[in-house]
């Protein structure tokens, strides 16, 4: 397991050097000048000129990426156009928010995507399963901000049981914390809990249909034994595929998601990095996320190897 980690680990060095590489260039195709926004519109050419200089605009584009990733290398991620702070800070500050809407989501749909899809896959066929199935495929079709909006209409705004907008961090007060993350975790939750759900259906079904669950049930194995022992763990395999590439969506959705609650997260730090053309902003935003995906395919490999040892790098 220790040779799976250290081998992915490895393999994620050049993945995340293309993507600061990409990024880097893709964010210099946007139109206009940073030096004039900051400035303004009527800021005359030499002025902008001048700016350009002192933030090293001016100079050759793989320069200015050879400066920026020197400076990653050593832990300085460089100073943001629009804040005026080391960007590492203003990371620091926004990003837990966004951790936290993504895990507490992640968690929702996994908890009611396999219960649900267990549930399911108990009795195929039946009025209940025919119910769950309609329910998850209404789930997928919602989109997560349009079902941001309605839980924030009516949870928050017409029966006040949660803040419509805003964020309180726990060490201020923790259930006013929990509050706030409760209405954009759930509308991040439903279209992921709606596909782990009906993966763990098919999934389950199919091991419960295999040879060795019928040895199983004919040896005297009660069912619950079969589910809980057998059963889930071999039909969680392809259920962790689905929720790895789930994260990402989360992560994602939650951009969207921290705009319609004005959360201060890293979403809607980016929105603005990209209106502003805050290019440390948005190549330290981009990294982060990057990290994120490679740590989750990580757990998801882990996961594999534990759920089955065939898969492990001996």
């Amino acid at each position: 397991m220790l040779k799976l980690i250290t081998l992915r680990l490895l393999g994620a060095i050049p993945t995340l050097a293309i993507l600061s590489f990409f990024t880097f260039f893709i964010v210099h195709l946007i139109p206009g000048s940073v030096a004039q926004i900051m400035l303004g519109e009527a800021a005359s050419a030499e002025n902008i000129a001048i700016l350009e200089a002192e933030l090293g605009l001016d100079d050759p584009l793989l320069i200015q990426y050879g400066r920026w990733l020197g400076g990653v290398l050593v832990g300085d991620w460089g100073e943001s156009f629009r804040y005026q702070r080391a960007v590492a800070e203003t990371m620091i500050e926004r990003f837990p928010v966004t951790l936290q809407i993504t895990v507490f989501a992640l968690l929702l749909s996994v908890v009611f995507g396999i219960s649900i899809g267990v549930l399911a896959s108990l009795s195929p066929g039946s009025w209940l399963d025919r119910l769950l199935i309609t329910l998850s495929s209404l789930g997928i079709s919602i989109p997560s901000f349009w079902l941001a909006l309605l839980l924030s209409l009516y949870f928050a705004r017409q029966l006040g049981w949660f803040p419509v907008v805003g964020y309180t961090p726990p060490d201020e007060n923790i259930f006013k914390w929990l509050q706030g993350l409760v209405l954009p975790a759930i509308a991040l939750s439903i279209p992921s809990s709606a596909v782990i759900a009906r993966q763990m259906r098919a999934s389950l079904l199919g091991v419960l249909q295999s040879d060795f669950v019928v040895a199983l049930r004919a040896s005297g194995i009660s069912e619950r034994a079969i589910i809980l022992k057998h059963g889930l763990k071999n039909a969680l395999i392809p259920v962790i595929t689905v929720i790895g590439f789930r994260v990402t969506l989360i992560l994602d959705g939650s951009f969207v998601i921290e705009t319609v609650f004005a959360l201060p997260g890293l979403g809607s730090t980016l929105v603005a990095a990209v209106l502003f053309q805050d290019i440390p902003i948005i190549q330290a935003g981009v990294m982060i996320a990057g990290v994120l995906v490679v740590v989750t395919n990580l757990l998801v490999d882990i996961s594999y190897g534990w759920l089955n040892p065939k898969v492990r790098v001996s």
